[in-house]
């Protein structure tokens, strides 16, 4: 099974998971929330209390089973609102055959994609315990939900061992962690350009490789411009994401395209010299040779705390990760698998804690 990368949650002030580019946000709910009983479990309650008649003595099973749930760590909730709104909730049960026990979307915004991205969160949550998930749902709800669960990989359904209602079968699905995690995979890098993590976006166009000492000059402010032999202005405004190259082989941070200016070698020294951070010689040493260079100006810089190592990317999407040359487009067929690794980046840097996070793929990487 893959390793234990997306392992603990950690969430900033803000409690904000994917605020979605309208007025909607999602915040988990733990231990300290169910322990207080404060303002977001109340949402909570209320919003699982709507489905009483669908599934009588829901109110028991909250009481009884989510509250302790969340107080031991065994459960997770996750709340969404528009403005201040409740409109969304989902609960699930951590360990090896791990359940999604809730999940439910105002009608009025299913349709904005929120129900995936709670899916996809919560398989995260899940990736290092679970063998596989499942869910139970009314045989009369199957034929309108199927092909979103399908989507993840769901396929056939059993009826269940416990009926929640009258004249209505319960039904159960499951599926292999490995295969509802790779369809989550493939819808990351869409939804998160719908999306936004901590008011991040997933828009990355483009992975550029950088040496690490220019690198490090680069987040560390001392150099503004990358010069590359042919890069295209369509990238001009546009997230890159910033590559070390080895010994680092890591995902390092990230910037902005302010502008992209092409020219004769000479040329380019005369007007960005001060921006290069690099000696005249180092200059020369790539682009004496060249007719016309394109230099590549970056604002914006942030560094990811910690970096993300190539090697560890690669277990996580389940393909190997090969080091980008010069640069990589993440937007098209030959990203391989890239585009969805930065997605990941995106969820690790805005909604994950990445220190506690990289610790757990250092405690699962193979001898």
């Amino acid at each position: 099974m893959r390793t234990a990368q997306l392992n603990q949650l950690k969430w900033n002030e803000k409690r904000f998971l994917f605020p979605l580019k309208a007025d909607v946000r999602v915040i988990e709910l733990g231990e300290k929330d169910a322990s207080t009983e404060n303002d977001y479990i109340r949402d909570l309650k209320g919003l699982i209390s709507s489905s009483q008649e669908m599934y009588p003595g829901i109110d028991r099973w909250f009481k009884e089973k989510v509250i302790p749930g969340l107080r031991s760590s065994e459960r997770i909730a996750y709340l969404g609102y528009e403005n201040n709104r409740p409109i969304a909730s989902a609960v699930l049960k951590r360990g090896a055959k791990s359940k999604i026990c809730h999940l439910k979307i105002d009608q009025t915004f299913q349709d904005l994609y929120l129900g995936q991205m709670f899916f996809i969160q919560m398989t995260a949550e899940i990736l290092h315990q679970a063998e596989q998930i499942h869910f139970t749902l009314p045989e009369s709800l199957w034929a309108s939900r199927s092909g979103f669960f399908e989507s993840f990989g769901f396929m056939g359904v059993t009826k269940a061992l416990r009926q929640y209602r009258s004249g209505d079968d319960e039904l159960v699905c499951r599926a292999p962690i490995s295969l509802v995690w790779s369809a989550a995979l493939e819808k990351l890098p869409q939804l998160l350009k719908r999306f936004s993590v901590d008011g991040r976006t997933g828009d990355s166009s483009v992975l550029l490789s950088i040496k690490p000492k220019y690198a490090e000059r680069i987040l560390g402010g001392e150099k503004s411009i990358e010069i590359r032999k042919k890069f295209s202005k369509k990238w001009l405004g546009k997230k890159v994401v910033l590559y070390a190259s080895r010994p680092i082989s890591a995902v390092v941070g990230e910037a902005t395209i302010a502008s992209i200016v092409e020219g004769q070698p000479s040329e380019i020294w005369a007007h960005c010299a001060p921006g290069l951070g690099c000696s005249r010689s180092e200059y020369e040493e790539y682009a004496a040779s060249c007719l016309r260079v394109s230099a590549i100006e970056l604002c914006n810089v942030q560094r990811y705390q910690p970096a993300i190592p190539r090697a560890q990317m690669s277990d996580l999407v389940g393909r190997p990760l090969l080091p980008p040359q010069s640069y990589l487009e993440l937007n098209c067929r030959k990203h391989g698998g890239w585009e969805s690794a930065i997605s990941l980046i995106t969820m690790l840097d805005g909604s994950v804690g990445r220190q506690r996070a990289i610790e757990a793929m250092k405690s699962h990487e193979k001898p």
